[in-house]
């Protein structure tokens, strides 16, 4: 087993819940979006909705829904400041399994975890022979990670989506958390690290009914 804890940055893992209309308005009163027409039916507990088009910018944005959406009402929690605006503007409403700049879990079976290390140094002989001068800059040590799925099989083309989340997010040099050996509730070996790679490669193995079987590699450079 192998543990990693990040936060979510970009493409995000979508939930297929898309809804738009000119009806659909907000409410101060219970921090809610509301409906007359569009059926909001969909959005489950502790999903996330992204929300676009309201007129006060305070309505707009990533919110948590607080139980699951009615086909007139979706109740957030992630804030107590939406302001009340009648329905007018097209309003959008896109479900995700997670939400902007939140702290996520991915726990993961691997078939490989290989540790290596880089010295970078310089070295001058003398011109009369001997042991040179050596100065040393830095030491990095890398992880070479290929992902498997629970129990050791293949990822499904559901699992891999919240892979895909994970390395878009850790993509532009952000820090997470690696742990090649434990889990989240038993940490063995957690340190803070960052993607090393560059590319990515996700090794498709053709599976039932033209569904993807899937082997993810990636290099981590350690920091701790």
């Amino acid at each position: 087993m192998g543990a990693i804890t990040y936060t979510a940055l970009r493409e995000f893992e979508p939930t297929g819940y898309s809804k738009a209309g000119t009806d659909i308005s907000a409410a101060a009163a219970d921090d809610s979006f509301n409906a007359t027409s569009t059926v909001l039916t969909g959005l489950l507990d502790d999903e996330w909705a992204l929300v676009a088009g309201f007129a006060n910018a305070a309505n707009n944005g990533w919110f948590q829904a607080n139980g699951n959406s009615t086909s007139t009402k979706i109740t957030q929690d992630t804030t107590t400041v939406l302001v009340t605006e009648a329905a007018g503007p097209s309003v959008s409403i896109k479900g995700y399994r997670r939400g902007l700049n939140q702290s996520y879990n991915l726990e993961f079976y691997t078939e490989r975890v290989d540790r290596s290390v880089q010295v970078k140094r310089s070295q001058q002989q003398p011109l009369g022979g001997g042991a040179p001068e050596v100065l040393t800059f830095r030491r990095e040590t890398f992880i070479d990670v290929t992902v498997l799925g629970p129990l050791g099989a293949l990822l499904t083309e559901v699992q891999i989506l919240q892979w895909r989340e994970f390395l878009a997010s850790v993509e532009g040099g952000e820090v997470f958390t690696f742990d090649r050996y434990g889990t989240i509730a038993l940490p063995v070996e957690a340190k803070s690290a960052m993607l090393a790679s560059e590319n990515y490669m996700e090794e498709r193995v053709a599976g039932v009914g033209g569904a993807g079987l899937y082997k993810l590699s990636f290099q981590v450079r350690l920091l701790s």
